[in-house]
């Protein structure tokens, strides 16, 4: 008896076929109503696609460029011991790393947002008591099992979902121009803690012996206050002028071990960092000036080159695709969904209970209104702040690369001033040394032209430091290398 009756019972729940092939028959309509409405709402209205911010037009020529010179160009500023600085840094540096895995983040998540057809797969089990009548203890918990898989998919009516993928795709190209701008800002970085190193190391040889010469100064000053020939005070410049040797010396050395430490940590490695064999400043003209550099390329395509122009231009391309994937949002959205599943209290009756089913869903979303209106305002302001920002970066490139080529010009001018000193100084030593073989001049005189002679090739290479900064700072401006 108990077994007939859990027939019976099986027989009630299973809808007769002619129910069946009905409800087949009524989803389908419910489709093809789903759709005609879809329709319908095409026909009253699409939605209003904004066009892309206008970039800012950049000027037809550069300003300070000079009229003639050599063309801009990394390899003219990396010698071969700067050049494998270069590569160890490329391939240990941390920000590149870092760099490097966010386009791999971006990457994965403009993955994620191609997939629109995802099937799912679950496996449920539960149990259930009745409380009226009250049955047997045994009889008294009843359990099934049952599983699914299901599938999917969103029509693009309104061009949602592209939007969506668009978006996604300039946040990859942003992603990877970070790339190439962590590049750039790591080769002058290097270049720089490379030549001030090298300056430093120059510098110091040059301190040590302008530190000799003011010992033996003040000692002849000395001399020549004890016999009356100078007055007293004449000791004490003397010995101010030991001290600012002094300290000039332990500052060169202090920037030699500082400038090791930096390069340790753009090459992560341990300090004090690397040894390197004879570091230099690059090579210059034949009268030591560094040659004027020409940019040789419009404003245009320099700035179509910035990788910070470049990002800022997809991000603006970003937020528009969200501002369309906003807009679309508020109209009709159709998708299809498709489900197997089966179920029953023992394994033996899953193939006998499978239920298969499609349902077509069809949102019109009319009464969250506020909700979309606030979040078609917040991409309509994300959209202008980064038209803002597009139209910030591309002022600030123009001024960078303006900045950098009246400070080379005006490096240029004053070691061209700094080389007629040094000229003059190095006749005056020459002078004071024949004198002083004559007898016509105390030694304390000629050392006093030897001091000066130094303290003008110290200017000097202050100078010629600074116009090389200035040319990697100029390499990196135009996104060279």
């Amino acid at each position: 008896m108990k077994t007939a009756k859990k027939d019976k019972t099986l027989r009630a729940r299973t809808p007769p076929r002619g129910l069946r092939q009905a409800g087949v028959s009524a989803l389908t309509a419910a489709a093809a109503a789903s759709v005609a409405l879809t329709l319908g709402g095409c026909a009253w209205r699409g939605p209003v696609l904004q066009a892309a911010p206008a970039a800012p037009a950049a000027p037809e020529s550069w300003q300070a460029e000079p009229s003639s010179g050599t063309p801009a160009d990394w390899a003219l500023l990396a010698d071969p011991e700067l050049q494998a600085l270069l590569q160890r840094a490329e391939a240990a540096n941390r920000d590149l790393i870092q760099a490097a895995l966010r386009i791999e983040q971006a990457r994965t998540q403009a993955g994620l947002g191609d997939l629109r057809l995802t099937p799912s797969a679950g496996l449920s089990t539960g149990a259930n008591r009745p409380l009226d009548p009250p049955a047997p203890l045994p009889a008294r918990t009843t359990r099934s099992y049952g599983a699914s898989v299901g599938v999917g998919y969103e029509l693009d009516l309104w061009g949602r979902l592209a939007a969506l993928r668009t978006a996604d795709a300039a946040q990859l190209r942003g992603a990877q121009t970070d790339l190439r701008a962590a590049r750039l800002l790591l080769r002058q970085r290097v270049a720089e803690s490379y030549w001030q190193l090298a300056a430093a190391r120059t510098q110091g040889a040059l301190a040590q012996e302008q530190l000799q010469l003011n010992r033996e100064l003040l000692a002849a000053t000395r001399l020549r206050v004890q016999e009356g020939k100078l007055l007293p005070i004449e000791v004490d410049r003397a010995a101010a002028t030991l001290q600012q040797a002094e300290q000039r010396l332990a500052d060169l050395q202090a920037d030699v071990a500082q400038q090791r430490l930096q390069l340790a940590l753009l090459l992560d490695e341990t300090p004090p960092g690397p040894a390197l064999q004879q570091p230099r400043l690059p090579a210059g003209a034949a009268d030591g000036l560094p040659p004027p550099w020409r940019v040789g390329e419009g404003p245009a395509a320099v700035l179509e080159r910035r990788p910070d122009v470049q990002r800022a231009r997809a991000q603006v391309d970003a937020a528009l695709a969200r501002s369309q994937a906003a807009e679309a949002q508020r109209y009709p959205a159709l998708s299809f969904s498709a489900s197997l599943g089966t179920g029953g209290s023992a394994a033996r009756d899953w193939l006998s209970n499978p239920v298969a089913s499609l349902a077509g869903n069809l949102v019109v979303p009319l009464i969250d209104w506020r909700r979309l209106d606030l979040q078609r305002d917040a991409a309509r302001t994300e959209l202008e702040l980064a038209a803002l920002a597009l139209r910030e970066t591309v002022a600030r490139a123009l001024v960078e690369v303006e900045s950098a080529l009246i400070d080379g010009e005006r490096l240029r001018q004053q070691l061209a001033a700094n080389a007629t000193r040094l000229r003059e100084t190095q006749a005056a030593e020459r002078v004071a040394a024949l004198r002083l073989e004559v007898g016509a001049i105390a030694k304390a005189d000629f050392l006093q032209a030897r001091n000066a002679r130094l303290e003008a090739e110290q200017g000097r290479l202050q100078l010629q430091l600074r116009a090389w900064l200035n040319r990697g700072q100029l390499a990196r401006a135009l996104a060279l290398g």
